[in-house]
């Protein structure tokens, strides 16, 4: 006999619900990152972003409606704090690697997203996506010392879609 799952439908009256382990999550991270507890700092920011990206993910999928367009709000908004937390918390580890792997990630993410066939979608990434771009330029300069680092910053930047200037 074949079982089956029931799966209750994303609504947005589940955000607030839905985003309580990302508010948890960055939450232990901040106190942690605070302490000087990086790890525990890092593995909290990475368990918010995962949860933030998902949620993503869900609400990106699913008809657009005013309350998706809320929900997704939140959750493109919840995806940039717990990712740039995380590369700033790689950036204190001194691992500018990894910190640029975060940044780039955020950023690519939402390149993604400024393709999806609703405007709206569009327009509420908009506003992060600079945000991520901003954050790679203040990187990038600060990284100057790691041209690999630039050099994938770049790539990133020439692939993208909506073309932005290239850093040198």
């Amino acid at each position: 006999m074949t079982q089956t799952t029931r799966h209750t439908p994303l609504t947005s009256n589940s955000i607030d619900d839905a985003l309580a382990p990302w508010q948890s999550a960055i939450y232990q991270g901040n106190l942690a990152f605070e302490s000087g507890e990086l790890i525990t700092a890092r593995d909290h920011y990475m368990v918010a972003s995962s949860c933030a990206e998902t949620l993503l993910a869900q609400f990106s999928s699913i008809p657009i409606n005013q309350s998706v367009t809320r929900s997704l709000e939140h959750c493109i908004a919840a995806f940039v704090v717990a990712t740039l937390n995380l590369a700033d918390t790689f950036k204190v580890m001194q691992k500018p690697d990894k910190a640029c792997t975060w940044l780039c990630h955020a950023h690519q993410r939402l390149s993604v997203l400024l393709n999806h066939p609703e405007q709206q979608v569009r327009t509420l990434v908009l506003h992060h996506h600079h945000k991520t771009y901003y954050e790679l330029v203040k990187f990038a300069s600060m990284a100057s010392a790691f041209p690999t680092l630039i050099n994938r910053i770049n790539q990133l930047l020439a692939d993208h879609p909506h073309k932005t200037q290239l850093l040198h």
